[in-house]
């Protein structure tokens, strides 16, 4: 039996559900603002059939204005659950050993969302926004850290404009 940081136990870790779409936002270590925000959503067609995508809030081509942007590679839009295999070669590593926990990771070919479920119950979920090489997919790089907004001007943000009357 090997000595590894990463479990699989179904029961144990929380699986990315719709509770978790919603608005994400990672914060500068040194000054504590604001410096990317995401937004993962799980959209369906006519069919009923659904998929998860990543967006990001960037600058558009007006001055002043922001809008969401997909974050996919040669239109490989919709995120993917990985298995088990394959978050065990991502996150087996000696730089994920602590804290331990559970990942559950959905990705397309550049770009992924993960959701930690510590062993501790006291300690809370995390949430990864994840980027994988350009030149090697299978290369995942490392991972940026990022918050659910609970704060209701973060959140507005992922709902449409409602036109004026």
């Amino acid at each position: 039996m090997t000595d590894s940081n990463v479990f699989n136990l179904p029961i144990y870790g929380k699986p990315i559900t719709l509770d978790d779409q919603g608005v994400y936002y990672a914060n500068n270590k040194k000054t504590g603002a604001i410096n990317n925000v995401f937004q993962l959503a799980y959209e369906t067609d006519v069919n009923k059939e659904g998929d998860w995508y990543l967006y990001q809030l960037k600058n558009t081509s007006k001055q002043g204005e922001m809008g969401w942007v997909i974050l996919a590679d040669n239109g490989d839009y919709p995120l993917k659950s990985l298995g088990t295999e394959d978050i065990k070669h991502y996150f087996d590593k000696p730089e994920y050993a602590e804290p331990k926990g559970a990942w559950q990771l959905m990705r397309n070919s550049r770009y992924g969302f993960g959701k930690f479920t510590p062993v501790h119950a006291d300690a809370e979920i995390k949430y990864a926004m994840i980027l994988f090489s350009a030149d090697d997919p299978t290369k995942m790089l490392v991972p940026l850290l990022i918050q659910k907004a609970e704060d209701e001007a973060l959140k507005s943000l992922a709902e449409p404009e409602s036109e004026p009357d």
